[in-house]
This record gives C-alpha cells, sequence and structure tokens, in this order.
C-alpha cells in the first residue's frame, strides 16, 4: 500500500497530511511475521545479506493478526494466518465465533481476507543500508531484494517515503539512499543514521511514508530480538502502541540482531 499521508511522524511536530489533502478513515489488518534463516548468504565483502531462494528458510513466525484502525492498533480477532508448509502461500482465513473456519460455497474452500500486498525487510547490522523486496521470500526465489530507497516529492518537502524501484511514486526525481529532511526523531530507531540527509539546506523532517508494508517491517525490526517468538512484535504493537495515531513512540536507538 502506498500512503500519501504520514505514518511515522516526528514527535516535536503537531500532525500533517500532505498539503491539499484531508485525512480520511482507514482501517487495514496486517500481520508481521519473523523469516527463519536455515542457510545464510554473504556478499563479497562478507556482509550479511537475505538468502534467495525460498529453501534457504525454515519457514516463519507468525505475529497475531493485527487491525490498524484510524491511528490505533489492536489484535483482530475472528481471523487466522496460516500456510499449509514453509514455501506455500500463506492465506488469512475468517474465523466463526467458535473459532473455526467459515466454508465459502462459492469457492469449495474457506473465507479468507483479499491480500493486498507482502513487503520483506532485512536488516543485520545498523551501518549498512537495509534491503527490502515485495515478494513473500518463502515462496519463490527472490533475486530483486533492493537496497531500501527513499523517495522526496516535490509536494511534500521533509516527508521521507520508502519505497522500492517499482513502486508507484508520482512526480518527482528517482528515489535515493538518504532521508528527505534533517532531524527525524525516528533516526537511527527504523531507519540507520547512514541515510541522514547531505543537503545542509533540507527542510525539517515531516515524517516517514510510503510504502505501508516497509514501514511495518522496519518498526518490527525495532522489538526485542528473539529465535523462538515473535511475542516482542505482538506487544510493541498491540500492548505498548509504539506506532499510535501515526507516530512513533518506540524506542530511539535500534536494538541490533542477534
Amino acid at each position: 500500500m502506498f500512503l500519501s499521508k504520514n505514518l511515522a511522524q516526528d514527535d516535536s511536530k503537531e500532525p500533517s497530511g500532505v498539503p491539499g489533502e484531508e485525512t480520511i478513515p482507514l482501517s487495514f489488518l496486517f500481520i508481521v511475521n519473523k523469516l527463519i534463516i536455515f542457510d545464510p548468504e554473504w556478499d563479497e565483502y562478507h556482509n550479511s545479506i537475505p538468502p534467495h531462494a525460498p529453501h534457504k528458510y525454515m519457514g516463519e513466525i507468525s505475529s497475531k493478526v493485527m487491525r490498524y484502525s484510524n491511528g490505533q492498533v489492536s489484535e483482530a480477532v475472528g481471523y487466522h494466518w496460516y500456510r499449509d508448509s514453509s514455501h506455500a502461500m500463506g492465506h488469512l482465513f475468517c474465523l466463526d465465533s467458535s473459532g473455526n473456519y467459515i466454508p465459502d460455497n462459492s469457492t469449495d474452500s474457506y473465507h479468507m481476507a483479499q491480500q493486498y500486498e507482502t513487503f520483506a525487510v532485512f536488516a543485520c547490522n545498523p551501518l549498512l543500508p537495509l534491503m527490502v523486496t515485495d515478494r513473500d521470500p518463502l515462496v519463490r526465489e527472490t533475486r530483486n531484494w533492493q537496497l531500501l530507497r527513499i523517495f522526496h516529492s516535490p509536494r511534500a518537502r521533509g516527508l521521507s517515503q520508502v519505497v522500492t524501484l517499482e513502486s508507484a511514486m508520482g512526480y518527482g526525481g528517482a528515489p535515493v539512499r538518504y532521508v528527505a529532511g534533517k532531524s527525524p526523531s525516528w533516526m537511527p530507531a527504523l531507519i540507520p543514521e547512514t541515510y541522514q540527509s547531505p543537503n545542509l539546506r533540507a527542510p525539517p523532517s515531516r515524517g516517514l511514508g510510503g510504502e505501508l508494508g516497509i514501514v511495518l517491517g522496519l518498526m518490527a525490526l525495532t522489538a526485542d530480538k528473539s529465535t523462538t517468538s515473535n511475542d516482542a512484535v505482538n506487544e510493541m504493537f498491540i500492548e505498548r502502541q509504539q506506532w499510535h495515531h501515526n507516530k512513533w513512540r518506540g524506542p530511539k536507538a535500534p536494538r541490533g540482531c542477534k
């Protein structure tokens, strides 16, 4: 999903959208799953990079199904994420009041939520660029892992929009590997300091937006690390409400990888 409004605004600023646009009601379901790497890969400089082939992953640890509704995140009761095997496409099934799948007579299957988009975000060193892809690495070979790029819209100066090269960016220059504004409150927590703007005349940061799946992945990477559970991600979004009314209220520094 590509949003032109701010997803993570700077704490020191009043909320502000893109000029000329009004805030509209917004609700969607999302999950943030932890991928389990079986056979890691490295580049020619011995930096860790995400594996390209599905067989190099052992599967995933799913988060709870969550609902974003007008600035607030809560657990989405009545839905269940299921993947038949570690390399099959997953589905978000609808449940009845007893927790059972709801039959869909028109398809001889079960009712499920329609998937809008999937992204994967990889980071293992806060001093190196992040890597992203708009594919599910568990389903098919992923050769289009890209360094995270940021689109600077001339219509919203200071707003950093995280994108891939395939994203619909509208009018403006090519995406770059530095933020649009200076002194963003969500750096280095969400994006490494290596993405600081080199422009001494950069406007004040107006927030972080762009591809929603990437933004959610960046937020999830700030949670406490665990190789056996995804509870920290659930707690971060649902209990601690660290993304609340489009403001990032999480840690100010990245936690690193384990």
